[in-house]
């Protein structure tokens, strides 16, 4: 089987920053600063990580949430689930005033994704 997330590494294009062990990713769900925060290495569970890897996220997440706030959101949820692509990945989710907050905001960013503006 074939991983998305590796795949995608593949594209120099996609990677906004990286670091030895994490990518940062802009999401195509139609909202404005949305990020994925990947391992690098395939790996599927936070267990599986070293120490190293750990410390290494610290970082990376404070990237992300830089990038993020870039973007001026009223809010950003962090959300890792890895069920439909099982490589580890942290979403960062920005919501904007406006938006329905909370889980409802989450369920769609992570699912369909938002309307594009017309």
């Amino acid at each position: 089987m074939t991983c998305p997330i590796c795949e995608a590494h593949k594209n120099p294009e996609e990677i906004l920053y990286e670091n030895e062990f994490w990518i940062i990713r802009k999401a195509n769900q139609n909202l404005e600063g949305y990020l994925y925060l990947e391992a690098k290495r395939h790996v599927e569970f936070w267990h599986q990580l070293t120490l190293e890897q750990f410390e290494s996220y610290g970082k990376a997440l404070h990237k992300g949430t830089e990038i993020v706030e870039g973007y001026h959101p009223e809010k950003m949820y962090m959300t890792a689930i890895a069920e439909r692509v099982p490589h580890l990945h942290v979403h960062l989710i920005p919501r904007y005033a406006g938006q329905t907050p909370g889980i409802e905001h989450i369920a769609k960013a992570t699912g369909p994704g938002f309307p594009k503006p017309m």
